[in-house]
């Protein structure tokens, strides 16, 4: 399915079926400032998961918080667009979304309106069976790791077997910082052989995770950063928002293949309790809106038009190369503004 909105500053291309997403302004050379209707929502089907990893921003636990199949469908009706028709793609997350009683369906719900789903797991769930059934029914699944010794090369197989694009969301802090810069260096390639992509995800102090394993900009980080450009790793890499600055500002990555922080201009999230916020990560609750309260559309057109333009204040006085396609910092977590400066004044 071609999924095609335009209007006089936004023009979106989709393909549902490769998950390739195009997006210009007036010209192809020129980005727009935001989406009219979300490209992504990021969607948590709950916050119940048993792993109890140490880095879990949520503090996820066996709580048994899941979002109902009523709740997802209302979730899913509120972000249709009369004009703009469905959000081209969801990211299910948790909690482990694996561990959702109703996750089949959820899938199935997701599928049935022509939405990309893609979803993040711990992988502790995975088996045949399972990998069978997303076979042909989701954009990319992906294994969430702090290690490659987390690696269920087992698990990784069923889903190559099953032909389901498989990613790797690799935590970056300072305890595997080194492993990831081997990574870039193509030590790991035989670990990664059956993985398309590897994501680094910066590190958040928040829920069970510690400030004290945050990134600092010192120089092992300078070395992981320097091997970005020439890297050998196998697989594709990518980043999150996050690092994005630290990419424009220290790598020769093109700036038309990355983009700043999207939250809340081209994608958004939702949580098991139904509230809308730009970010997942988001550490307060600033701008978050209940949809229980508020319609999508109001929270999206309205709500959300103060937060995009306190974002688009960038005050970082470095005169980088891309300064003029960076925002600067993350609004919610000073400790990761690795090359962000303000003045004084």
């Amino acid at each position: 399915m071609i999924i095609r909105r335009h209007s006089e500053n936004y023009n979106f291309f989709g393909d549902t079926e490769t998950g390739l997403t195009l997006r210009w302004s007036r010209s192809l050379s020129e980005n727009p400032e935001y989406a009219p209707w979300p490209e992504l929502a990021d969607i948590s089907i709950s916050n119940h998961c048993s792993k109890g990893c140490e880095f879990c921003y949520r503090d996820s636990t066996p709580n048994q918080s899941f979002m109902s199949v009523k709740q997802y469908e209302f979730v899913l009706d509120s972000l249709h667009s009369n004009q703009w028709g469905n959000v081209f793609q969801v990211a299910l997350g948790g909690g482990e979304p694996l561990e959702h009683p109703d996750f089949e369906t959820i899938i199935q719900k997701t599928v049935q309106r022509g939405i990309v789903v893609n979803f993040t797991t711990n992988g502790i769930n995975l088996d045949k069976a399972r990998a069978e059934f997303l076979k042909g029914k989701i954009g990319a699944l992906a294994l969430s790791v702090h290690s490659l010794a987390d690696l269920q090369s087992e698990k990784i197989k069923l889903l190559k077997e099953a032909g389901v694009r498989t990613n790797l969301h690799f935590v970056l802090d300072n305890q595997s910082l080194d492993e990831a810069t081997g990574i870039l260096a193509g030590s790991f390639n035989q670990e990664l052989q059956n993985i398309d992509g590897l994501i680094f995800l910066t590190y958040k102090p928040k829920g069970r995770a510690s400030a004290k394993r945050c990134l600092t900009m010192d120089e092992r980080l300078s070395q992981f950063v320097a091997s970005v450009d020439n890297n050998k790793c196998i697989a594709r890499i990518g980043f999150d928002a996050c690092f994005v600055p630290v990419l424009m500002n220290s790598t020769d990555v093109n700036v038309d293949y990355i983009d700043s922080c999207e939250c809340g201009f081209f994608s958004v999230y939702i949580d098991e309790a139904l509230n809308v916020k730009p970010c997942s990560f988001a550490n307060n609750d600033h701008f978050s809106y209940s949809l229980n309260e508020f319609s999508f559309q109001t929270i999206w057109d309205q709500k959300y038009s103060l937060y995009r333009s306190e974002i688009k204040e960038n005050r970082c006085v470095n005169t980088c190369k891309n300064k003029s396609n960076c925002r600067g910092k993350c609004s919610y977590y000073d400790a990761l503004s690795f090359c962000y400066q303000e003045s004084p004044g």
